[in-house]
């Protein structure tokens, strides 16, 4: 299965449950990619105790995860359907990237799943 974890937000608690989320996921074996956006580009500014996003990413990736960073919809938009287009309809892409309602997809195998404040 492929998973595609999108963060659009720069809040600890929400940044750090969404790479909890998508190392779960690497951790059953299926090919996992985290995506940042908006103010998810901001995560590396995040200095706080309680919340190593830093090394929790690096461990994300030591374990075989891949993470881009995309500085508008558009290019979040391209690397979607890069990597999930033969398996997602492409209408249901566009409907993630730019409409905040649209939350996730799930099909047979493929998840993708937004996280927003």
């Amino acid at each position: 299965m492929k998973v595609g974890i999108i963060i659009c937000t720069d809040d600890h608690d929400t940044c750090f449950l969404a790479i909890r989320y998508a190392t779960f996921h690497l951790m059953e074996q299926m090919d996992v990619k985290i995506y940042f956006v908006d103010s998810g580009l901001e995560y590396d500014r995040i200095r706080d105790i309680k919340y190593n996003l830093h090394k929790l990413l690096d461990n994300f990736v030591q374990s075989g995860g891949k993470y881009y960073k995309s500085r508008n919809h558009d290019i979040l938009k391209n690397r979607l359907v890069r990597h999930f287009g033969r398996l997602v309809h492409l209408r249901q892409i566009e409907s993630m990237c730019h409409d905040d309602r649209f939350q996730s997809i799930m099909l047979k195998d493929v998840y993708i799943r937004k996280f927003t404040k």
